[in-house]
């Protein structure tokens, strides 16, 4: 490996472990709280809603939520650290914003209904920075590959 190469690399490194540690507080942490009918209020993050539906036998959605929220963002980024033949010609990273899309609708139907107002937390502002920089990696390691 030359020394190009090595400087590339040099600056990734940081910004993949930070990306890591972002999509870990976004999942962790609240990505939104629903207040409904004024006096109810629920907070949610992707593990406590995978939790509640595991807990309520609607395995599928748990799982759904649980592969497209943290498995494939995971593995995106771990492919990113590892070289990993099998997982480098899936194309991942068109999944990666799928939770922040569905969330946009819940906010959407937030701001129409009078029922429910929607209020995001830092959970998903740390999973949308998660997102902006799996897209800084991928756009920049395409413009160093011509």
């Amino acid at each position: 490996m030359n020394d190009t190469n090595k400087a590339k690399l040099s600056w990734k490194k940081p910004v993949i472990f930070l990306e890591l540690i972002l999509l870990l507080l976004g999942v962790s942490l609240p990505l939104a709280t629903i207040d409904e009918f004024w006096f109810f209020s629920s907070e949610f993050s992707v593990i406590s809603l995978t939790y509640t539906l595991a807990i309520n036998q609607e395995y599928t959605l748990a799982t759904v939520i649980l592969i497209f929220g943290f498995i494939f963002p995971l593995i995106k980024i771990l492919q990113k650290v590892f070289a990993s033949t099998f997982f480098s010609s899936l194309p991942l990273y068109k999944f990666s914003m799928i939770d922040i899309f569905l969330l946009s609708f819940l906010v959407f139907g937030g701001k129409l209904s009078y029922f429910y107002d929607v209020h995001l937390k830092l959970g998903f502002y740390c999973m949308l920075l998660s997102v902006v920089l799996s897209y800084i990696l991928i756009i920049s390691s395409k413009k160093t590959s011509r």
